[in-house]
């Protein structure tokens, strides 16, 4: 044995006095306080091997080891077939790495000098947890009854450790041992606490019997723990044996300065070979229950809380569950998180992730969905609100390939959170951004008997109603042929299928919240468009392009889904066999559901369990087109009268739609064969993506419109506006501060979905932004460089900027260009709303000699607008129609404004001019102008409808041909029109052009209205300009509450 002699007083480093929490010891650092600015762990290792980082074999190499230093290296590398490799163990005997007689030991490094305050304890009370205040543990636990006891020894900072004499009731920070001039390690001859004439020191590993690396036991940034439990180092011992021997390294350790440690780690080992089984870490007995976060047996817990499991060491993360590695969450054979009444449990499909890459024994489980929260307190179903976490018996191993052999469960109730969301989708909503307090996205239900989430509460002899109890129980589909019907129909039974409370009502969630979305997902929130349909890319067909998680309906594939249309009433398309001699003006196989038809009911109500786990479809299917085809059974629910008179006992019978717009065209029951399946025209998942601006966030909020759950975030450097592209193929942002246009890739089967894929730098300060109805130009309003830049479709890039008579640009509509309709001018107008209230015409092009319209702004309208709020085209003109909501309401004789601070919403359109393309001459291409063309005030509402200032409207979409492909012109159009539901205010319907949405009601967003409420939606006749009553419950007329209503938005916004 090679003995090294005892130093004397002339030690390289004595230490007498207490190091501050802001002092450091002058001996070499372990890995050198300059890496980097952070405080991190880099290293574990009991001197027989590394503990931490974890090692495995590169992905694709079967001899190259890399150590996963972060989580990024455990996705890229680990797999079921590629394992970490197993931790080291120690020897049975008190020996050193040399083989040499000595004491075991364990050693973490750090990136930064400890602040050894933040690590040891100075109070003669710390001996009961080994000198260690709780930022390191050493402790050894019995895996099976979950028992831990703090192993016995002495902890060390650069070979300092708090012990001898009290000083003011506190021990001294000494310095036992340093690496002198050679690196070797050794005692310091000058503490002898207990007068024996031996170093206090002697004994930790390297001052007697030197072995390779000892030095590195000591430095400012490294912490050591020998094992001790007579207070001498010089008589050597192991670890307890039997035991799992764990170092836990928490946030609570410090770097000197105050830095606190980014990643915790964790890292086990056993004396002698590793047989001892992971476990699902449990509290001790007699509880012992497993241990999670949120803790078992808690309650009113937020619903968003991650859910993070612990084991007893570190676990292989395959054998837990599925990593993130872009596939759908899936179940799990080890773990379950389940909700739910026990006669229809729901177990959610979740990925799995270490906390931190140097901490493989607790994991976060990312859930596929959000758990439901608590509902209120009179509602029936609470058992919604209880979680079960269960861990499964045989099924996780750890690092050396052992079982567990035992189960472990949790439970813990959520509290009042953002609940379960099954809201009706398009075409029977408007979609309200509420601004204030707490933002947040409402749904305005056009439907009135559909089977979402709400109040299940009804009169069950229908002989009274109340406002707020559900109409779903008297869907005549419901309450006369539930039981016949495919799907079957019921009435709910609590909030997760509660239902309707009635056309022009707020829809709620499960909590009977009638905020939809609210924080924490949201920060704020501004414009919304809706994009394509969920269901080409979330449904219930066979996997792999359907259900992943192995209970696909055959029957639902994208194969049997075929829609073939034919015209039903003047405004509406209905499903063909309807009438299978006229011949289709449509016949698509395997699109998306269209925007033109509502699910039947709209929405199905919530199953459980689900459709289909992954991805999770919660929804039923809509009515089969099996109950089409029973002639036994038919669709009753048409329409009819949508209010009743509910307070003399008569209740609704019908939809609010004057022409049928929802159809019994969903899949047929799952069948083993082809040959059970019929061809069908819509189904789950319903609904479309909902794009909303969270500018707090700098981030467009990708939703599910109908479940409101968050399907992707994208991030943008200060999103303002947007525009839905015409044909559903890429989606505008403007990014005021930065002068940019964002176009994001909107197209579910691009490579490139939900990605930018061109910046193009406009004008100063731009806002609003619309998009060309035929797919020419996206027109951008630089409000701060008084200017407009236009750019191509074909290109996504500025083509032109025009400055002509605009001031403060901030707004624009666009219509459709005039080509067999209209005047037929052969272009399209665009009105850009200026600040100063005046709207400014641009005209189209072609603009060359032989051309026929200027490109450029040619003039002012004889209005003006005081205060202006929004503008937005007229969806039932189709000649260039428009509507502002402004201040002042116009003279219906003078068209001058009236007083300022009085509400107003004010049509106008081209009501004369040449119909049909006027040539441009030389002498006029340099003199844009109106040539022959005027425009007029169709009406100006006021005060006298209007309860405050409107600031945003939208329409219904119950009656459109979306379903029909859109509008478009061969010289002009960029590209192929989209087949269904584009966004163009135009389709071609047999020979003729007609509106695509031709909306019965206006709606209007008055957030601060002079009297009454906090907020309010106006409903207004489109025909007749009269304000509508929404609540037949109240006398007078009534408007629909909605604090804080700012934004509104419906599938045509522009």
């Amino acid at each position: 044995m090679n003995r090294l002699p005892l130093a004397s007083g002339l030690l390289v480093v004595a230490l007498a006095t207490v190091v501050s929490c802001g002092g450091s010891s002058s001996s070499k650092s372990g890995s050198g306080a300059s890496a980097g600015t952070q405080m991190r762990l880099t290293e574990v290792s009991n001197g027989f091997g590394r503990m931490l980082p974890h090692t495995a074999l590169r992905a694709g190499s079967s001899t190259e080891i890399i150590d996963l230093n972060t989580i990024d290296d455990i996705l890229a590398n680990v797999t079921s077939t590629n394992p970490i490799l197993p931790s080291p163990t120690f020897e049975t005997s008190a020996i050193l790495p040399s083989g040499d007689p000595g004491n075991h030991f364990i050693t973490a490094r750090f990136t930064r000098p400890i602040d050894p305050l933040s690590v040891l304890d100075p109070n003669p009370s710390g001996g009961g947890s080994n000198g260690l205040v709780g930022a390191i543990t050493v402790v050894a636990t019995d895996p099976l009854s979950g028992q831990a006891v703090a192993v016995p020894g002495r902890a060390f900072i650069d070979g300092m450790t708090f012990a001898g004499p009290l000083v003011n009731g506190q021990f001294e920070l000494q310095h036992w041992v340093a690496a002198d001039e050679d690196g070797n390690l050794v005692a310091n001859t000058a503490i002898d606490n207990d007068l024996n004439g031996v170093a206090d020191g002697l004994g930790f590993p390297g001052t007697v019997d030197a072995f390779s690396g000892a030095a590195r036991l000591v430095g400012s940034s490294v912490f050591t723990f020998v094992v001790d439990s007579d207070d001498n180092l010089a008589t050597y011992e192991t670890f307890p044996a039997g035991m799992q021997i764990r170092i836990d390294i928490n946030e609570g350790v410090l770097a000197v300065g105050g830095r606190r440690l980014v990643d915790r780690g964790l890292a086990c080992t056993t004396v002698g070979p590793d047989t001892i089984a992971p476990q699902p870490r449990r509290t001790p007995p007699p509880q012992s229950r497993f241990i999670t976060s949120p803790a078992g047996g808690s309650s009113g817990i937020d619903p968003m809380t991650p859910i993070v499991v612990e084991f007893t060491e570190p676990i292989q993360p395959t054998t837990v569950g599925e990593l993130p590695l872009g596939r759908p969450p899936q179940l799990s054979a080890a773990l379950s998180v389940a909700f739910g009444p026990s006669t229809s449990r729901v177990d959610v499909p979740f990925n799995v992730l270490p906390v931190s890459p140097f901490d493989l024994s607790r994991y976060e489980l990312q859930l596929a969905f959000d758990l439901p929260g608590d509902g209120p307190d009179d509602a029936p179903c609470g058992v919604f609100n209880l979680v079960d976490i269960t861990a499964s018996a045989g099924q996780f191993q750890d690092l050396n390939g052992n079982l567990n052999t035992l189960n472990g469960t949790a439970s813990y109730s959520t509290g009042e959170g953002p609940g379960l969301v099954n809201a009706p989708v398009t075409p029977d909503t408007v979609y309200v951004a509420r601004t204030g307090a707490e933002p947040g996205i409402s749904v305005i239900d056009l439907n009135g008997f559909g089977g979402g989430t709400g109040n299940p509460v009804y009169d069950p002899t229908f002989q009274t109603f109340q406002r707020g109890w559900t109409y779903f129980p008297l869907n005549p589909n419901v309450l006369l042929q539930g039981a016949t019907v495919f799907p079957p129909l019921g009435p709910g039974s609590c909030t997760v299928n509660g239902g309707s409370a009635g056309v022009f009502t707020l829809s709620k969630d499960s909590s009977l919240n009638d905020k939809l979305v609210r924080s924490p997902l949201i920060l704020s929130i501004g414009d919304m468009a809706l994009g394509q349909s969920l269901d080409t890319t979330f449904n219930n067909g066979p996997a792999p392009f359907g259900c992943q998680s192995g209970t696909g309906n055959l029957c639902a594939q994208d194969g049997f889904k075929n829609i073939v249309i034919i015209l039903g009433g003047p405004t509406t398309i209905i499903p063909q066999p309807l009438i299978p001699n006229n011949a289709p003006i449509q016949n698509v196989t395997g699109t998306a559901n269209i925007a033109s038809w509502a699910p039947s009911p709209n929405p199905p109500p919530l199953l459980f369990p689900p459709l289909c786990a992954s991805p999770f479809i919660a929804g039923q299917e809509p009515t089969s087109i099996e109950s089409f085809n029973n002639a036994a059974v038919q669709n009753q629910l048409a329409p009819g009268d949508a209010f009743g008179n509910p307070l003399q006992g008569v209740p609704p019978s019908g939809l609010l739609t004057s022409e049928q717009n929802s159809f019994w065209f969903g899949p047929s029951r799952p069948s083993q064969t082809p040959a059970g399946c019929a061809t069908y025209m819509l189904r789950q998942q319903v609904g479309q993506y909902l794009y909303m601006i969270d500018r707090g966030a700098r981030e467009v909020v990708v939703f599910n419109s109908n479940r409101m759950s968050v399907v992707d975030r994208i991030q943008l450097p200060d999103p303002t506006e947007l525009a839905m592209g015409t044909n559903l193929d890429f989606l505008a942002v403007t990014n005021q501060s930065v002068d940019t246009v964002s176009f994001i890739d909107v197209d579910p089967g691009s490579s490139t979905f939900h990605q930018v894929i061109v910046e193009t730098v406009v004008g100063d300060a731009p806002r609003g932004i619309a998009w060309d109805s035929a797919n020419e130009d996206i027109l951008v309003c630089n409000e701060g460089g008084n200017s407009m830049s236009i750019i191509s479709a074909n290109t996504l890039q500025v083509r032109k900027t025009v400055s002509s008579q605009l001031n403060q640009p901030f707004a624009i509509a666009m219509t459709p260009r005039q080509i067999g309709f209209g005047f037929q001018r052969f272009v399209y107008f665009a009105y850009v709303l200026n600040r100063n209230g005046k709207v400014a015409v641009f005209e189209s092009g072609p603009n060359s000699v032989n051309g026929w319209g200027y490109d450029d702004v040619i003039g002012i309208m004889p209005f003006t607008f005081q205060n202006p709020q929004t503008i937005q085209p007229d969806h039932r003109s189709l000649n260039s129609g428009l509507w502002i909501a402004h201040e002042g309401a116009l003279d219906s004789i003078t068209n001058q404004p009236g007083a300022a601070g009085t509400p107003a919403l004010t049509q106008l359109e081209i009501t004369s001019g040449v119909v049909g393309p006027i040539a441009l001459g030389a002498q006029s291409l340099l003199i844009p102008n109106f040539r022959d063309m005027a425009y007029s005030v169709r009406v100006s509402l006021g005060s006298e409808t209007l309860s405050g200032i409107p600031v945003d409207i939208a329409f219904d979409n119950l009656r459109n041909f979306s379903g029909l492909t859109n509008y478009y012109t061969n010289d002009f159009s960029a590209g192929f029109p989209q087949v269904v539901n584009g966004k163009s205010l135009a389709r071609t319907v047999g020979n003729a052009v007609r509106a695509s949405n031709t909306p019965t009601f206006i709606f209007v967003a008055v957030p601060n209205p002079q009297q009454g409420s906090e907020g309010l939606v106006h409903v207004i006749d489109a025909s007749g300009y009269s304000l509508v009553d929404t609540n037949p419950f109240s006398p007078g007329t009534q408007s629909i509450e909605v604090t804080g209503a700012t934004v509104l938005m419906d599938y045509f916004r522009q």
